[in-house]
């Protein structure tokens, strides 16, 4: 008993402190000659919790749990004087202080502030992103245990229809860097695998005026460059080459072409994803209530709702600074008015409940129930009665129907009614409708005139015609070609030629006689050719093992194994764009701390690892 009495004094004075402190800022407040408008004074309980974070931080410091557990105290009797959601600022001071124990070396330490509060606020993102850092930070075994974190936060961000968004395109960002990779790195391979005959495609009539090769390489690169020069994306010079090289390619090599042009239709396809990410929230009357925020203009716009809704509010206000007897008079005078019913005698059966009149508490909290049926609040707070009413079997009744019925509303009431002594009634704020949104809409600044707004209109749809006037220009050219005689270039000198005696297609004449029939040219013309191909040979083996080190894949194109080469290649240009274009963290609106870094990125960087070292082995010597 002793205890007992000694515990409830603690209390009181605990809650005294508290009541004191906030007549204390009342004071300061007052001091100033233009006081804040009532929405600042509507964030003091709030304040009041962030506080509490200066004595929890020691608390964890000093390892004490009755030193910690006292701090916790404090915080759980300040919470159900002012309310449930306004804990929500102190936990994101918490978990910005778990962090900074994180980067300090103290993760162990960071992970035992982010379970202690997360009693207060469950499956909240910011927390389930700071145990992800944090349980990364132990190694590589965290990053297997933090995976169900990750899965959560996940669904979470997917559920939210304001954050999957910008969640898709900080993930989908690789496919536009995949895209880009294969169509330079496949461009630039075919060149150099083709780069005698494409260089012939200009050279051969600028040779007929004799002009200086090395002219004639410098006109050569400019050509090829131009798009560049003008300032275009250097994409457009890679689908330039491949529309030059299309008589020359392989039937594989051609359908990879295709494919690769019309795969960067994925950038403007993302462009139209981008400005989804952006979409500024929607106004809620409900988010207005439930966390409040110092808005400019809202004072405004709150003026223009009908009057029952601007006493509902104010009804709202009155139940969160426990005004019980003046919430009473106010929602009795709205229970035959107002449209939205069950929150108003749900609201009223609350005032009741907290000054004594349980059976008017519960006539109000039936009433409420036949009108919503479906509202976890309204089952929960029947159950309070029935308990206080010593009529157990209705209240685990009741209570199983709201976890049946409203799951997500039964577990968040559950972590804010943590201490079973303390049973509480729970508001409902006013619900949204059109028109109330109409109203908070008017409030909102109108977004300024973009000016450009035409212009990227029309790069967009440039982008969408882009690959897809390449494809056909590829195409076309393609079909005019097979009427024509080109010349190809042969794979033991590199020179290109337009017939050839030899069986091979893509060996020269001057090569099938030196090499297989071995007559035909003069020893001196036998010298020089030998030269050339062991010139060409030796070329080709040095680009063969710079593609082997730099580009895997590329170097089974440069071969002649498209299949197999492109395969290759796409695994690597699909990890590079993992590592390098996934979003590293984003911060969502209304959130203070980002989220952490995608797990995709060492997935991407693994794959990586494997693919260079599996190219890489091919530079080893093999026998025979």
């Amino acid at each position: 008993m002793l205890s007992a009495v000694i515990n409830a004094s603690n209390k009181s004075v605990r809650v005294l402190l508290g009541v004191l402190l906030l007549v204390m800022a009342g004071g300061l407040c007052a001091a100033v000659p233009e006081p804040a408008p009532r929405v600042h004074q509507d964030l003091l309980p709030a304040v009041a919790l962030s506080h509490c974070a200066e004595r929890l931080k020691p608390a964890f410091r000093s390892g004490d749990p009755a030193a910690i557990q006292a701090a916790v105290q404090d915080v759980e009797l300040l919470r159900r004087t002012y309310g449930t959601l306004d804990v929500l600022p102190l936990v994101e001071a918490m978990a910005i202080y778990a962090r900074d124990l994180g980067a300090q070396g103290e993760p162990a330490l960071g992970l035992k502030v982010v379970d202690t509060v997360e009693r207060w606020a469950p499956r909240y993102p910011t927390l389930l992103g700071t145990r992800v850092i944090l349980m990364r930070q132990q190694g590589p075994q965290g990053y297997l245990w933090s995976i169900a974190d990750v899965l959560e936060l996940t669904r979470l961000r997917l559920a939210n229809p304001y954050h999957r968004w910008l969640w898709a395109v900080q993930h989908l960002a690789w496919v536009r860097l995949m895209a880009t990779l294969l169509l330079w790195g496949f461009a630039l391979t075919l060149a150099i695998r083709y780069r005698r005959v494409f260089r012939n495609i200009w050279e051969e009539p600028l040779r007929r005026g004799a002009m200086n090769p090395h002219v004639m390489a410098l006109l050569g690169a400019f050509l090829i460059t131009l798009p560049v020069i003008f300032g275009l994306d250097p994409g457009i010079v890679a689908m330039v080459w491949l529309w030059l090289l299309a008589p020359f390619l392989l039937p594989l090599e051609i359908r990879a072409t295709l494919l690769i042009l019309l795969l960067q239709l994925v950038h403007p396809a993302l462009s139209l994803l981008e400005p989804m990410a952006a979409v500024r929230p929607s106004p809620s009357i409900v988010t207005l209530q439930l966390r409040p925020q110092a808005q400019t203009g809202m004072e405004h716009a709150l003026s223009l709702l009908p009057q029952d809704d601007r006493t509902f509010l104010e009804g709202w206000r009155q139940l969160q600074f426990q005004e019980w007897s003046r919430a009473l008079a106010t929602f009795g005078s709205l229970r035959k008015t107002h449209p939205d019913r069950a929150e108003v005698l749900n609201n009223l059966g609350v005032a009741k409940y907290q000054l004594g009149d349980l059976t008017g508490a519960q006539a109000c909290f039936d009433e409420a129930a036949l009108l919503g049926p479906d509202r976890g609040e309204i089952l929960l707070n029947q159950s309070v009665v029935a308990f206080r009413q010593m009529d157990g079997p209705l209240g685990f009744a009741k209570q199983e129907d709201a976890r049946r019925i409203a799951p997500d509303t039964f577990n968040r009431i559950l972590a804010a009614n943590q201490a079973r002594n303390d049973q509480r009634t729970f508001a409902l704020p006013l619900p949204d409708n059109p028109a109330r949104v109409a109203v908070l809409a008017s409030a909102q600044e109108a977004p300024a005139d973009r000016g450009p707004g035409r212009a990227r209109d029309l790069l967009l749809i440039f982008n969408f015609c882009l690959p897809i006037a390449a494809a056909v220009a590829f195409y076309f050219r393609l079909k005019k070609s097979i009427s024509e005689a080109h010349p190809s270039q042969c794979t033991r000198c590199g020179d290109p030629f337009h017939t050839t005696d030899s069986p091979d297609a893509f060996v020269c004449s001057k090569c099938h006689h030196l090499f297989v029939l071995k007559d035909g040219l003069h020893g001196e013309s036998r010298k020089r050719k030998v030269e050339e191909v062991g010139s060409f040979q030796s070329a080709q083996r040095w680009l063969h093992r710079s593609l082997i080190l730099l580009l895997p894949g590329a170097d089974l194109v440069l071969i002649g194994e498209t299949r197999e080469g492109l395969l290759e290649y796409s695994f690597l240009c699909f990890a590079l764009g993992v590592v390098l274009a996934t979003g590293r963290s984003v911060r969502y609106s209304g959130e203070v701390l980002p989220d952490p870094a995608s797990i995709w990125m060492p997935l991407g960087l693994m794959l990586l690892a494997v693919l260079f070292l599996r190219s890489w082995l091919k530079l080893l010597p093999r026998r025979g």
